[in-house]
Parts: C-alpha cells; structure tokens; sequence
C-alpha cells in the first residue's frame, strides 16, 4: 500500500475545504470495507484518506414525524439492519442491509460507503431508490438534494462534485397499503450480487384483500447496467392492475428485458437476464402474497 497522509477533520465543513484542496487526491475514509481492499490491491492510491471518525452528525438513524426516515451517511449497516425502528417501519431497507457481506462487515460498514462507491451491485441502492430516497449533499457551505435515482453517475461515479460530501439519505414515508421486498443472487457467502432487486409495491385502499389492484410500483435493478435502473416498462405493466400470477410472469419477463448486463467473473450477460426475470417474479409474488393475507405477513 503506498504511504498517504491521515486526516481527522472535526466537522463537516473542514471535511469538505479538505475535500477540497484535495483535487481528487484524496478519499474519504468511513468504514473502509471496500476503500483499504481497493488501496491494498493497488486499485486506488490516494494522497490522503479524510477520516470521518471525529465528525459529528454523520451517524444516526431518524423517524421523522410525518413517518419519514434519515439516514445519515456514516451510520453502520449492522444499525440499519437491527433498528426496531427500520424493522417495523422499513423493513425492507433493513433486509437490503442484511444482505451485505458478514456481521463483522456491516458493522464497519456504512450507509454512505455502500453508495458512495457507486457499484452497479450496491445492496442499498435499489430498495433505497424503489422508496424515492434523495441524497442529501453538503459543501461546507450549503447543502443540496439529488434524487438518490440520479445520485449513480456510472461504475464507480456519482453526482458528487469537488468539495462535496454525502451527508444523509431521505426517505420519504412509506405510502399506505405498500410492500417492499430486496432479493439477491450472489455466487457464494458475503459475495456482491450478481443481481439485486428493490420492489415496492403500493396497492389501492381497499384493494388488499382482493388480493390487490396496484396503485404504484417501483422495480428497481442492481448489477444490470452501469447504474441501478428502473425497470419502468415492467412497471407500467403493472400498474393499475389486480396482481396475480400471470400479471406478475409478465412484467418479470419484460424487466428482463428492460435489463442491460455485461458478462464478467461473477456471471454472463444471459444468466443475468435470467435472473432477473427470476428475482423479479419472487419479489413480486412476495408483495401478491402480502396483499393476499390483508396487509400481514
């Protein structure tokens, strides 16, 4: 590993002016999972790492009156994944964190870290978006808000500028009578996935038992393109339609389509098509059943 200074800013605002000055010399360092692997591989050299260790209002986990969430950057995964808070009002973003590497990962691990690297097989990145999650961006100075949709830039690019730092993830509250659901296929044990899908299924009110007209729904896709998509045709096919095994062979179908794989270590463009159709059926029939026991799992 080559030499690099150590930085311990002690606020967001010195983070940010050390950003900076950087001129993209230097990283910001949170958990470290995935940065020192990179740094030890030879992958990324940086000058400087940007500690947030000392930084306060970085870490937390808030349940907003109106039933929103905040999330800030630096909180670990293993915070997000047993929060009783998240269980019970998000439970689906708390699954999502579940499924990133070991216990001993997510508790280094942070919420920023896993998007901020900006793989295309973030686990967070598809249940976050499915929920219309936004980034929220400081610059030392100001902050701004990106749709987390648009946040993805490309394999390993996002919407960050120089000086700007991740602060927080918004969510906005969940909608009345809707399911969210995170799979994953992945090769073996705390492997990246090889195809991760987000759905959020919204039904109509008084809908549920029938088993469900859909009102809205978002189906998201990792590791089938540079960024996290929507799989919006599949969507469309959806909505506004009672929900039942046909319904959902289909749309699964055309988000399969809609998917636009490479092929590489972990698996070819073809079996990832597949897959897709596949994680996308078993979603979607989670949220069939749901709606089938009256909102209950």
């Amino acid at each position: 590993m080559k030499a690099f200074e150590y930085l311990r800013p002690a606020s967001i605002e010195e983070a940010c002016a050390l950003l900076a000055a950087g001129d993209g010399s230097v990283k910001v360092l949170a958990g470290g999972t995935d940065l020192l692997v990179q740094m030890k591989q030879g992958k990324l050299q940086p000058e400087a790492l940007i500690s947030l260790r000392d930084v306060p209002g970085l870490s937390f986990i808030r349940l907003d009156s109106d039933g929103g969430l905040s999330l800030g950057a630096a909180t670990p995964l293993a915070m997000v994944e047993n929060s009783p808070e998240l269980i019970k009002g998000f439970p689906a973003i708390a699954e999502a964190a579940s499924w990133i590497g070991s216990v001993q990962v997510r508790s280094r691990a942070t919420v920023g870290g896993n998007l901020c690297n900006a793989a295309p097989s973030a686990d967070m990145a598809p249940m976050l978006i499915a929920f219309g999650a936004e980034a929220v961006i400081a610059d030392g100075g100001a902050e701004r808000t990106v749709p987390l949709e648009d946040f993805f830039t490309g394999p390993g690019r996002t919407a960050l500028g120089p000086g700007e730092l991740l602060k927080a993830i918004n969510v906005p509250p969940a909608p009345a009578g809707s399911f969210g659901k995170y799979v994953k296929a992945y090769r073996s044990a705390m492997d990246l996935a090889t195809v991760g899908v987000g759905a959020l299924v919204v039904f109509a009110p008084g809908s549920a038992r029938s088993p469900g007209v859909v009102e809205d729904v978002r189906l998201v896709l990792g590791a089938v393109a540079p960024t996290p998509i929507r799989a919006r045709e599949a969507e469309r096919m959806l909505t506004g339609h009672t929900l039942d095994e046909e319904v959902i062979a289909q749309a699964s179908r055309k988000a399969a389509q809609e998917a636009r794989p490479i092929t590489d270590v972990r698996a070819s463009a073809e079996y990832r098509t597949t897959l897709v159709e596949v994680l996308s059926r078993r979603a979607l029939l989670a949220a069939y059943s749901w709606a089938g026991k009256g909102g209950r799992e």
